[in-house]
């Protein structure tokens, strides 16, 4: 819309003899971004971006939208004809326009103030087991995440579910379940398309239910709520599975890498964002075609692009277009433990003497907050540390907390996500450095621990003062100090990032303020049990509440008594099992006089283990599965022992060459999931490629 009404001359000098036009950073802010997208959705039936809204000069909407396409199309009135007859009704019939404007003020007023929805449940073990098998019933078994394209990295549902995975309390079953659900969510991303495997980070989303093409702008949150998974799961699959543990913590280091040498500044704050456009071009930037990498990597070449995917007419369809454009996003099918590492630095060299995309490089102290916790979770305190020192340098400055940084000044005061993730991310590094004296390993230059628990506590009391309701529990979006549109609304629902609401609570539990926290999420709970898979964050603080565990408990010598910290959750599993050995018959396969030819792939599974097979009896089991791409083909599963595979099993695969043709290659992707009788591994997949051929 931007290319092609808000750049087009007519339209602008339209505009400019009308309207006063203001264009809004939803960054800068988010309480008119709000509070206009409130109207959008009572207006129009529901929101999105970009949003046009038209005001009154006191500021009360009356006609609004999203996306119009500049001239009319499919009997439907363009930008042009909309503006066109909106300044003739302006002229011409201005009392209508302000007694619609004065009815839709007074309607978002009541909206804004809206009663929240009574619970009929109490907070306890079976209210979080509901919500869990809720979530759960969505999950991708074949391709990680939850629901279909397009496909966003589902960051609080996973923090969600490995906040279960140590729950004593918690279903066994819904744990297995849980776990499984959320590693190979997190292995799927990590080798997909949208992990940016040449630079390090993540993208934005995967326009794809494979995670293979990402819509490729990079957002500082995303990667700050990414890091701090991978930290858990590294935590957790140390013992469980080393293997890929080695995976997360690769994919972990590779991100901080790129945050130290493209998102940080010189204050030591980081910046907001990347585009996803360069040169004009969505993606330019990052996709590769076979004849630059054989180029760059000479007799390398080959076996790297076999692993990364690529292909000669490019390996994936234009959306416009649906055709190949010889382009390659690097990703895996499994992974590579490392091996390309070299390859990969000389594709990183080659691609920075290309056009940059644009860097958003103003701090979000939010987003700030959440990277400091993430780096803190992952024991980087350096970096984590001097973020912090560079925002309470200019709150000391301008004297209040920003909700904005910049090169050369603030902007504005904190809104309460800035309080909540800033002061989240205080409080990890406060554990963070609490643990290293513990061991004597806090070096000199780290501020020590109980400094930082006194600043958390400080910023806790200040958002309290300023955001919290004391009649009725949680807290405002917004202060006194901040313009009141059409009310003080309070942050349920998480976003792009957890609700403000769940990280501020969580905040004054681990600060020692718990009639406050309970108050909160009682006022909460009717949000929670009405739309728990937007409400993911609050109850992954609910369970802190439910069932802290011991680990995460530290003593701190201030004036509150307890902190609850989630950086370092227990192991679901003490010992790593043995592996499942799987292995295919021939790769070469000389078929019959029609045809036809047979592979047998043979499963080896240690004793106290079993696979599940192809039906198994609960849903959130992975089955024991053969898919077949090249070829047509049959494959023929053995009964198993109640449900289960155990031993060695052997599945034969008949194929069939397609009439005509001397031979045709296949690939066989193996998928399973090993389980003890108390526990489930992670989901695993081997892939088998090979040739059926007539003698």
């Amino acid at each position: 819309m931007a290319h092609e009404s808000f750049e087009d001359p007519a339209i602008g000098d339209f505009l400019n003899r009308h309207f006063v036009c203001i264009k809004v950073d939803r960054e800068e802010r988010p309480d008119v971004d709000d509070a206009y997208m409130l109207a959008v959705q009572m207006m129009v039936g529901h929101g999105g971006w970009p949003m046009s809204v038209f005001l009154t000069a006191d500021r009360l909407p009356f006609f609004a939208g999203t996306y119009w396409p500049k001239n009319d199309r499919d009997g439907h009135p363009g930008f042009a004809t909309i503006i066109t007859q909106l300044a003739q009704a302006w002229r011409e019939k201005r009392s209508m326009i302000d007694q619609s404007a004065s009815q839709i003020g007074e309607a978002l007023r009541e909206t804004a103030g809206k009663v929240v929805p009574e619970a009929t449940l109490s907070l306890n073990q079976e209210f979080v087991d509901q919500a869990i098998a809720s979530l759960l019933s969505e999950f991708d078994e074949k391709h990680g995440g939850f629901g279909t394209a397009p496909k966003f990295p589902p960051h609080s549902a996973i923090e969600m579910l490995l906040r279960y995975v140590t729950l004593e309390s918690a279903n066994v079953e819904l744990q297995q379940a849980a776990l499984s659900a959320a590693l190979m969510t997190l292995r799927s991303i990590v080798l997909g398309g949208i992990h940016d495997h040449v630079g390090g980070g993540f993208h934005r989303y995967s326009t794809d239910e494979k995670w293979l093409l990402p819509h490729f702008e990079k957002m500082l949150y995303d990667n700050a709520l990414m890091l701090g998974n991978l930290a858990q799961a590294v935590g957790i699959c140390a013992d469980l599975e080393p293997q890929l543990a080695e995976t997360y913590s690769r994919a972990a280091q590779n991100l901080v890498e790129w945050l130290m040498r493209e998102m940080t500044g010189e204050a030591g704050y980081f910046f907001s964002a990347q585009d996803a456009d360069s040169e004009g071009e969505e993606g330019k930037f990052y996709v590769w075609t076979v004849d630059e990498v054989a180029q760059l990597l000479q007799h390398h070449a080959p076996v790297f692009m076999d692993a990364f995917q690529f292909d000669l007419a490019g390996n994936f369809n234009d959306e416009a277009t649906g055709q190949k454009t010889g382009a390659n996003i690097p990703h895996l099918l499994e992974d590579l433990g490392g091996q390309f590492l070299q390859e990969l630095e000389i594709l990183r060299l080659e691609r920075e003497q290309r056009t940059r995309p644009g860097l958003d490089d103003k701090g979000i102290v939010a987003w700030n907050g959440l990277m400091i916790g993430a780096l803190a979770d992952g024991a980087l305190w350096p970096l984590s540390q001097n973020a912090i020192i560079s925002v309470l340098k200019v709150e000391k400055e301008v004297g209040y907390l920003p909700h904005l940084l910049n090169a050369s000044s603030s902007q504005g005061p904190a809104f309460l996500d800035d309080y909540a993730h800033f002061t989240q991310g205080v409080i990890k590094l406060a554990i963070c450095h609490s643990l290293m004296e513990e061991h004597g390993s806090l070096p000199e230059q780290a501020i020590p621990a109980d400094a930082l628990f006194g600043v958390a506590k400080r910023l806790c009391d200040e958002m309290v003062t300023k955001f919290y309701d004391e009649e009725n529990g949680a807290f405002y979006a917004t202060s006194l100090e901040h313009e009141n549109l059409f009310g003080r609304t309070k942050p349920v629902f998480d976003q792009p990032i957890p609700s403000a609401n769940s990280v501020a609570i969580r905040c004054i539990l681990q600060m020692g303020d718990i009639d406050r926290a309970q108050k909160s999420m009682s006022a909460l709970l009717g949000w929670m049990q009405r739309a728990p898979s937007a409400t993911e964050s609050l109850y992954t603080t609910a369970m802190m509440m439910i069932e802290p565990l011991d680990s995460e408990v530290e003593q701190v010598e201030l004036e509150t008594p307890v902190a609850v910290a989630t950086s370092t959750p227990a192991s679901a599993v003490t010992s790593a099992p043995k592996q499942v050995l799987i292995t295919i018959s021939a790769r070469e396969i000389k078929a019959d006089a029609n045809g036809a030819g047979v592979a047998v792939i043979a499963l080896e599974v240690p004793e106290g283990l079993h696979l599940n097979t192809p039906n198994p009896p609960a849903r959130w089991l992975v089955p024991t599965k053969v898919g077949v791409e090249g070829l047509k083909a049959n494959v023929k599963y053995p009964e198993g022992s109640g449900d289960q595979y155990v031993g060695l099993i052997e599945i034969p695969v008949e194929m069939q060459i397609p009439a005509g043709e001397s031979g045709a290659e296949f690939e066989l992707t193996v998928s399973f999931q090993a389980c003890t009788d108390s526990e489930c591994l992670a989901p695993q997949e081997k892939r088998f490629s090979g040739v059926l051929y007539r003698g």
